[in-house]
């Protein structure tokens, strides 16, 4: 493709994940859908080389996205609502995943999957995704309490699911003699993470303050997240939780600043829109990028077997789980913390890159995302649906 078409294609993209923004607030229309079918057209109509959007562009595009939301997700959280919901969303993440990736596992080597495969299916999957997580909470009308329960949950989900994922590749395969060294590589990167997290995110409010509210501050901020996400990752091969600290330092700045005997200030407003902004045109982009690998994806009868089982044990467990954290029965709410996304699509990318990886790893989570999606959608849209028949 030319360098017009290119830019002609990216335009339309942009408008079109405007749009869809526009429809979902009103409507609760799937976005992500039609953002996915875009890419899969993309690919169709102009012929363009797929395999190089999966190895060149989409580990890019989807870890600098990973990050720009994860730093939002941060950015959206109250910490004194944290400290209050820390304790329902930690139980009830640490029980589905558990839950989850237990079964996913175990199903899945009994019907022949082999066992490499079936981890990392039961680590990768056991998530949903806080790239669509986030922004379809905040765009919702869910109360506040449950807002920040369910962000908090995906996000404890997700670096769960980092976390584990990476020591799987790094460690496996996993024996009683190496059993304890990978706990305690798992421990000590979380904590260190947090650490240097908060560490930078207090030196940062520091400089925000000095420089106040100076021309491309935000850049400045996005270029120093994306330094301390590099120096994480080259310590612990994982700066996620890092970038999520930082950003619950900054938007928290008042009372961390305070607990820790500094000067009150607070970050700019701006900041926060900025990132909404950019995380907006990572997240197109990456859709589309989904969507394009629809076209290479090849499907078969062990592949749709892996599919169900996946999808019913995420769906049961999610559903039991929640009823056993909030002790109540399904709600409307649930279907906003069972898409997979982002999260997923990079940890398939790091397994299909490891010396276990296979192809049919991709395919399968492009699916189970795409399917997912599919199914949340719907039954937000019948929700809002059903909301306007019945004021009528």
């Amino acid at each position: 493709m030319n360098v017009t078409l290119i830019i002609a294609i990216a335009s339309l993209i942009i408008f079109l994940g405007f749009l869809g923004d526009f429809a979902f607030r009103k409507l609760r229309f799937p976005d992500i859908l039609v953002l996915i079918f875009i890419g899969y057209l993309i690919v169709f109509l102009f012929k363009t080389d797929e395999y190089k959007i999966l190895n060149e562009y989409i580990p890019l595009a989807a870890t600098i996205s990973l990050i720009i939301i994860l730093f939002e997700g941060g950015l959206t959280l109250d910490l004194s609502k944290t400290r209050e919901i820390l304790k329902d969303s930690l139980l009830m993440a640490i029980a589905f995943y558990t839950v989850s990736f237990t079964l996913i596992y175990t199903v899945l080597y009994f019907i022949g999957t082999a066992p490499i495969f079936s981890l990392l299916y039961a680590s990768i999957l056991s998530a949903p995704s806080v790239a669509i997580v986030i922004p379809m909470i905040n765009r919702s009308n869910v109360d506040e309490n449950r807002r920040h329960k369910y962000i908090m949950y995906a996000t404890l989900l997700d670096l769960i699911s980092i976390v584990i994922t990476i020591s799987i590749i790094q460690f496996y395969p996993i024996t009683i003699n190496n059993f304890l060294k990978v706990i305690a590589s798992l421990i000590s990167s979380i904590i260190l993470q947090i650490f240097i997290g908060a560490l930078a995110g207090i030196l940062w409010t520091e400089i925000l303050k000095k420089i106040g509210n100076m021309d491309l501050s935000y850049m400045l901020t996005l270029a120093y997240v994306l330094a301390i996400y590099v120096f994480s990752d080259i310590l612990w091969s994982n700066g996620m939780i890092s970038v999520i600290t930082i950003g619950l330092v900054l938007a928290n700045s008042e009372k961390i600043r305070n607990i820790v005997g500094m000067e009150v200030f607070a970050i700019d407003e701006n900041l926060k829109r900025f990132n909404r902004e950019v995380s907006f045109f990572f997240r197109t982009i990456i859709f589309v990028s989904i969507g394009s690998m629809l076209y290479i994806a090849k499907i078969n009868i062990h592949i749709i077997i892996i599919l169900i089982t996946i999808i019913s044990i995420i769906y049961i467990v999610q559903i039991l789980t929640v009823k056993f954290v909030e002790n109540q029965k399904l709600n409307r709410h649930i279907h906003y913390i069972m898409p997979r996304g982002l999260t997923q699509i990079v940890l398939g990318i790091f397994a299909v890159s490891s010396p276990y990886g296979n192809i049919e790893i991709l395919y399968i989570i492009t699916f189970v995302i795409i399917i997912t999606n599919i199914i949340t959608s719907l039954f937000i849209y019948l929700a809002k649906l059903n909301s306007v028949l019945r004021k009528k």
